[in-house]
């Protein structure tokens, strides 16, 4: 791994990412103090703030959300705390979603990906979502949470209840370079062209 300052790991970044989701890498590589990755035990929800989403990887088939922050829990209305993360997209997706959250765990690398919240009216909240790893407390180096924030790019309204099935699939997901590399499946690239799991 290079050693780079939160400035140049920062300036590493691809754009365009939000403001929130650069303040939330700055956090993860802060929490790593110059180590390969940070541990779940540096994990700060409260640092995380009202937008926070933690997956916790049991096995492939069980990615469980720990804690869904209260912000992003009013925006959509429900609580997705204690779901699997794979139970929460279309049957067609879930060996696809499983994968790349794998690849990501492997790799290890960051990710973004996009998600077009619809209201009943047909109104749309776009949200970012910024993910990075934490490996076991330890010493394994393994890693089994990730860790992120989910931005909604424009003011959510008040009251106004998201459709669940929004939530299913996102889009424009990318792999963000940690300083290991990525994997090298596209996460872009159009699911029936993706090699199933």
């Amino acid at each position: 791994m290079e050693d780079f300052s939160s400035a140049d790991f920062l300036a590493r970044l691809p754009g365009p990412v939000s403001p929130a989701s650069r303040q939330f890498y700055a956090l993860w590589h802060g929490w790593r103090r110059g180590r390969r990755l940070p541990e779940r035990r540096d994990l700060d929800l409260r640092a995380l703030g009202h937008f926070h989403i933690v997956l916790e990887l049991h096995n492939r088939d069980d990615i469980r959300i720990a804690s869904i922050g209260p912000g992003l829990r009013l925006a959509l209305g429900f609580d997705l705390t204690g779901h699997n993360y794979l139970d929460i997209t279309n049957s067609e997706n879930r060996s696809l979603r499983a994968r790349l959250f794998i690849e990501q765990a492997l790799q290890p690398c960051g990710s973004i990906v996009y998600y077009a919240l619809r209201y009943a009216d047909g109104g749309v909240l776009p949200v970012e979502c910024a993910g990075a790893p934490f490996c076991d407390d330890d010493g394994s180096g393994l890693v089994s949470l990730m860790a992120g924030c989910c931005t909604p790019l424009v003011p959510p309204r008040d009251n106004d209840a998201i459709d669940p099935d929004s939530w299913l699939v996102g889009e424009g997901m990318r792999f963000i370079d940690l300083g290991f590399g990525i994997p090298p499946a596209d996460p872009s690239t159009p699911r029936h062209m993706l090699p199933a799991f």
